[in-house]
C-alpha cells in the first residue's frame, strides 16, 4: 500500500504547475480512501508512510512533508468514515443517490482538510507565496477530489467484484486513454496547438 501511494504520487506530483506540491489531479486520494474502505483504519499507517515520502522527495523539507502527510491521512480516514455511515461503506457505488453521497463527502469535508493543511505547510515552511495560496489551495481542493471520485469507486467496485486481473483488452484501452491524456495535458510535454483536440480523443479508447 506505501509503495502503490508513493508511486501515485509521484505520477501525480509530475503534473504539478502552481505548485510543486500541488496538482490538478491526485489519484492517490482514492487509493487511500478506497483501501480504508475495504482494508479498514489498519491501513492509516502505510498510507502516512507512502504521502510523507512522496513529499519529502519533492520539497526536501521534512515538517511539512510530515503536515501534508498527516493531511493527506485524515482526508482520507474522515472520508472512509462518512462513507460508511452515511452511503453504506463499500456498498456507496452500487446505488445513484450513495454515489452522490460520497461525492457530497468527498468536495465539502474530506477534500478541504488535505487542501488547508497542505496549504498552511507550504506557507509555514516558505515554500508559498501568499498571493499564490488561493490558486494552490483550489488546485490541491479539486485535484484530491477528481482523485477520489475516479479511483475510489473503481478500486472497490473491481474489489467487490472478485476480480484477479486486468485483461489484455482492458489494459490496452487504459494504456491508450492515459498515453493520449498524458501527452494533452501534462506540462512535461511543450504546448502545441494540437493538444486541444488530443483532450477529444482521449475520450474515444474510454467509449
Amino acid at each position: 500500500m506505501c509503495l502503490a501511494y508513493f508511486l501515485l504520487a509521484k505520477a501525480g506530483l509530475a503534473l504539478a504547475s502552481i505548485n510543486p506540491s500541488a496538482t490538478p489531479v491526485w489519484p492517490p486520494t482514492g487509493l487511500a480512501i478506497a483501501a480504508l474502505l475495504l482494508l479498514g483504519p489498519e491501513a492509516a499507517p502505510a498510507i502516512f508512510l507512502g504521502a510523507w515520502l512522496a513529499n519529502q522527495t519533492t520539497t526536501g523539507d521534512l515538517p511539512s512533508s510530515i503536515a501534508i502527510g498527516l493531511g493527506n491521512t485524515l482526508e482520507a480516514l474522515v472520508a472512509a468514515l462518512l462513507t460508511r455511515r452515511w452511503a453504506r461503506g463499500t456498498e456507496a457505488f452500487e446505488k445513484p443517490g450513495r454515489v452522490i453521497r460520497f461525492a457530497l463527502i468527498c468536495l465539502v469535508i474530506a477534500t478541504p482538510i488535505s487542501a488547508t493543511v497542505g496549504v498552511a505547510s507550504l506557507r509555514a515552511a516558505g515554500l508559498a507565496e501568499l498571493p499564490q495560496l488561493p490558486d494552490i489551495w483550489i488546485t490541491w481542493w479539486l485535484g484530491d477530489f477528481a482523485g477520489a471520485l475516479i479511483v475510489a469507486p473503481a478500486i472497490v467496485l473491481w474489489a467487490r467484484a472478485g476480480r484477479a486481473r486486468v485483461g489484455r483488452e482492458e489494459a490496452l484501452t487504459y494504456g491508450a486513454a492515459a498515453a493520449i491524456g498524458l501527452i494533452a495535458f501534462s506540462p512535461l510535454f511543450e504546448q502545441t496547438a494540437i493538444r486541444g483536440a488530443l483532450a477529444f480523443v482521449v475520450v474515444l479508447p474510454l467509449l
